[in-house]
């Protein structure tokens, strides 16, 4: 399949993908996005060994070329990770690998890659990920709050976090580990989320105790206020990931040319073939 199939064939592009990263890295694991990404225009959120990204990269830059998928970018300005995106322009939106060694939460660590271990399992599809309910744990927390204890109603739903916790509910108890001092919190808060409420007061418990860690760990938060300062202004992929929709916005030629400054793009740009990068 080439870069000129619809949105909606993403899934027959990312599964080899997924499947050959499994195969060369044996600390590559999917922990979220998986079914956006595969059914829609989400993105890839993994997780690997910082040893196997440059082998990762590779592999992901070979599916991009046999796939009529270029170019590619690689972007290191988000802390803790590397993002690859492949964008022909046969596709409105690209399409985005983020390969971390940990997640940050509130300003505290979330998890680190060795932590995800004993919540892998080897999906039915071929490749290395989290157990369902295990991704809707952190779904939960990371895309279905809001500062405050609040609830996100839209991250909810979009990222299926009840079907998740409804369909592994040993997962998610494993998951709740993650957590800490917020264990007891977290799972209140997954079982308030099942029978269709939600709990603000388990919510705020979680948010509480990872500020709290936060304040004994500066490194990590001025590392995130690093990246809040410059890149999400001055990096034209973080920009376009954060908050634009993985868009890219106005001229095309014109983007890829700004990305190439600060990033290593591959393949041609533009249908005439010309490169910026190597």
């Amino acid at each position: 399949m080439t870069g000129k199939g619809a949105e909606g064939e993403r899934a027959a592009l990312w599964l080899p993908l997924l499947r050959r990263l499994t195969e060369v890295s044996s600390t590559y694991v999917v922990w979220k996005q998986i079914a956006s990404a595969l059914e829609g225009e989400g993105d890839i959120d993994s997780a690997a060994d910082p040893a196997d990204w440059d082998a990762l990269e590779h592999e992901f830059r070979v599916w991009a070329a046999t796939n009529g998928l270029e170019p590619v970018a690689v972007c290191n300005h988000i802390p803790g990770g590397r993002n690859l995106i492949a964008a022909p322009e046969s596709m409105a939106s690209f399409l985005e690998l983020s390969i971390k060694h940990n997640k940050v939460f509130r300003g505290s660590m979330l998890f680190t890659l060795d932590q995800l271990a004993p919540l892998t399992i080897i999906d039915p599809r071929g490749f290395r990920r989290v157990r369902p309910g295990a991704e809707g744990l952190l779904k939960l927390v990371l895309n279905g709050s809001r500062w405050g204890g609040r609830p996100n109603f839209e991250g909810l739903a979009t990222k299926h976090v009840v079907e998740l916790l409804v369909q592994d509910d040993e997962g998610a108890r494993l998951a709740a580990h993650l957590f800490g001092p917020a264990e007891t919190a977290v799972l209140a808060l997954a079982d308030a989320v099942r029978a269709g409420g939600w709990d603000r007061r388990a919510m705020l418990d979680v948010e509480a105790r990872a500020l709290l860690e936060a304040a004994r760990h500066p490194a990590t938060l001025s590392q995130r206020a690093w990246f809040r300062a410059f890149s999400t202004r001055h990096c034209p992929i973080v920009k376009a990931i954060v908050g634009g929709g993985r868009l890219i916005p106005g001229d095309r030629e014109a983007w890829f040319r700004t990305v190439a400054r600060t990033h290593a793009v591959y393949g041609p740009t533009v249908s005439s073939g010309a490169l910026d990068g190597g």
